[in-house]
């Protein structure tokens, strides 16, 4: 790639601070070691929290003749890294919804594993081009290792900017009740005190 995306590329991840793996790109990668080992040479895990999401534990589980467990222990052992299994939220569950309705060629669970990406600000990894359309067309940020370029061009659409207002309004609403709770200890606290929780049971 040329300089210029070179260094978007680097911005792009350094921005983030976690890959989100979709069901295909675990599957593939646990069934053909050497495509995980692709992988691996052109994205740079070590700096990155890894993370399936739990729509890939009831797919593998359903689907595949092996277990979620083997092929997370294998591919952990291939990275020397942990990957995390993230639960899909409520507000997960609404945005997947609402980008299945908008987005044609997007369908259940893959708009779960989207809407999980996005919120939590995961850069997705899939091999699942109907995914990686379906991510592209909304403005986020996704890796298909098939491609010859890996590239995090933005889309700039109605959908791009509906689906991103959508989005933040969603994390608005998950960080709020959580500021709240500690605006609610700032004020109740001397400083240098803390909360022992114990101390309520």
């Amino acid at each position: 790639p040329s300089t210029t995306l070179f260094r978007f590329m680097v911005g792009t991840i350094e921005r983030s601070h976690k890959f989100a793996l979709d069901t295909c790109i675990g599957r593939r990668c646990y069934e053909n070691p050497a495509y995980l080992d692709m992988l691996k040479t052109r994205v740079n895990f070590d700096k990155m929290d890894t993370v399936f999401t739990s729509v890939s534990v009831f797919e593998v589980d359903k689907r595949a003749e092996y277990g979620f467990n083997e092929m997370q222990s294998a591919i952990e052992s291939s990275l020397g890294k942990k990957i995390d299994v993230k639960e899909i939220s409520y507000d997960m569950n609404l945005l997947g919804m609402w980008l299945r309705d908008n987005i044609g060629e997007l369908h259940f669970p893959d708009d779960r594993i989207l809407a999980y990406a996005m919120i939590t600000g995961s850069i997705l990894i899939t091999c699942d081009k109907g995914l990686e359309k379906a991510a592209r067309s909304v403005g986020h940020a996704v890796i298909n290792p098939d491609n010859a370029v890996i590239d995090f061009s933005k889309t700039k659409s109605d959908l791009a900017r509906l689906a991103k207002s959508k989005m933040q309004s969603i994390r608005k609403k998950i960080v709020s009740p959580v500021q709240s709770v500690q605006k609610a200890k700032s004020l109740a606290l001397k400083p240098g005190k803390k909360i022992i929780w114990r101390s309520f049971e």
